[in-house]
């Protein structure tokens, strides 16, 4: 009966070990994710940028002479979205960023926590045992 409970604190601190180990796994996938969200909108932005560009280019082309001066304002309205673009792109990536950032803080807090809740509970545990092996030895 005695081996017995040993053997259940024993598959107890494990349990809570691997516990830990899936949190912070979660925790990391959960950051990676961000990231990559990040990443994807970033794509996204650039895309819409390169159409832009594409769009005006195709507009050039089938322009006259008489069009040179609808041309240069065009250029100029593509290059301020262009630019608003690029700013947008900057501040959504910031922006994913510091989330990115704040959730990975959050999940490594979390990782401390239950780590630390683990090792109270296993210090607990073997405190237990120590006790049960010397309830043993004092019945002996």
């Amino acid at each position: 009966m005695t081996n017995e409970k040993i053997d259940e604190l024993k598959t107890q601190a494990n349990e809570l070990g691997n516990d830990l180990k899936y949190k912070a796994k979660e925790a990391q996938l959960q950051g990676e994710k961000a990231v990559d969200d990040l990443k994807h909108s970033a794509e996204e932005l650039k895309l819409k940028g390169e159409k832009a560009l594409d769009d005006l280019k195709k507009d050039v082309s089938e322009q006259n002479e008489e069009g040179k001066q609808a041309f240069s304002s065009k250029v100029d309205e593509i290059k301020a979205k262009l630019e608003d673009t690029q700013h947008n792109v900057q501040d959504k990536f910031d922006h994913l960023k510091e989330e990115a950032g704040h959730k990975f803080d959050d999940a490594k807090a979390k990782a401390a926590e239950l780590k630390d809740e683990a090792s109270a509970k296993f210090d607990d545990l073997k405190a237990q045992a120590g006790h049960k092996l010397d309830d043993l030895r004092d019945c002996k």
